[in-house]
């Protein structure tokens, strides 16, 4: 039996998002349910937390593809629950006391291994994992442009714009799928709004700037992953910055995206470095993106912040290299 088809043995189905939902989330129960639709069976997709959906460019997702999403407090008993980019026992799952369920999610895996928890952390998005699922089940995706465009989304925004994109099989997607439509020309650039230009504008004046190892460090206040691609594109024109690392808190953890213009420098290998041990890196020489989870950064660091964390690493990663520069 493959995986989706355990869902056939239910008659209503509850597909659950991430609190505070987010383009990837949202196209990955958009599939899940795509293929419940197709089986006949009943469902509904669902989020839960403090805050409703404001951001613009999600609104458009959610409108322009059909989607609908509700946030409730509970779900009805005769529901079974599934959750999607997102585990349960996180801070951003909001808990319906439900202790069955399924779970499909590319994050680090918090969980036990269930044959009920399909989770794959060396994938960039979850909207891959979906896509895989359904293609296992003869689902022709590339027909719907709806799904379509909201899975393209769902991977462009948890990777700063496709900039950050390193694993293969989040590529594939890509290749697959992308082609000329509209609809996602118009999410691309919805990424930003007024307010979140006033956060990367305050973001960029109070960077940090390591003159000895030509280095910005730039924190934003939780922006999409997108925007993070956007000012480390920005960050590295400037003569004096060899490297940049961008980073906001994203749910249970924080998204690193970096930038390199010389080439004792390699993205890659210092987002690989950084995270070593506690999440995940990867990329290309140039452009590289990194997770770094909240429990597991104070697990092994302690009291230690972020910003505190990526200088002792990256000082550690340029003695280990040998890498210093002249003013």
């Amino acid at each position: 039996m493959s995986f989706l088809q355990k869902l056939l043995n239910y008659k209503k189905i509850c597909i659950q998002c991430h609190n505070n939902p987010d383009p990837d989330t949202v196209a990955s129960a958009f599939g899940v349910q795509k293929f419940l639709n197709q089986n006949g069976i009943d469902s509904r997709i669902v989020y839960g937390g403090p805050q409703g959906i404001i951001k613009a460019n999600l609104k458009i997702l959610i409108k322009e593809c059909g989607i609908k999403i509700e946030k409730v407090d509970k779900i009805e008993d005769d529901e079974f629950l599934v959750i999607v980019d997102g585990q349960k026992g996180q801070g951003n799952i909001y808990d319906f006391g439900r202790e069955d369920c399924i779970i499909i999610d590319h994050h680090i895996r918090i969980v036990e291994a269930n044959d009920n928890y399909l989770v794959k952390s060396q994938y960039q998005s979850c909207s891959t994992i979906v896509y895989e699922l359904l293609l296992e089940e003869g689902y022709p995706v590339k027909e719907d442009e709806e799904l379509c465009v909201a899975m393209l989304y769902g991977l462009y925004t948890d990777t700063s714009s496709f900039l950050d994109m390193f694993y293969e099989r989040d590529i594939a997607m890509k290749q697959d799928l992308l082609k000329d439509q509209p609809l996602f020309e118009r999410l691309v650039k919805s990424n930003m709004s007024f307010a979140e230009l006033m956060i990367v504008a305050d973001a960029m004046h109070n960077h940090y700037f390591d003159i000895d190892r030509r280095t910005a460090i730039v924190e934003v206040l939780k922006c999409d992953q997108a925007v993070l691609g956007i000012i480390g594109d920005f960050m590295i024109q400037v003569d004096s910055v060899l490297l940049s690392i961008v980073y906001t808190e994203a749910g249970d953890g924080y998204q690193i995206s970096l930038r390199t213009c010389h080439e004792s420098l390699r993205a890659n290998e210092i987002a690989r470095f950084l995270c070593e041990g506690i999440g995940s890196g990867g990329g290309h020489d140039k452009k590289a993106g990194g997770r770094v989870l909240k429990g597991m950064l104070k697990q092994v660091y302690g009291t230690q912040d972020i910003f505190g964390f990526i200088n002792q690493r990256l000082e550690e990663y340029m003695e280990k290299e040998n890498i210093c520069f002249t003013a």
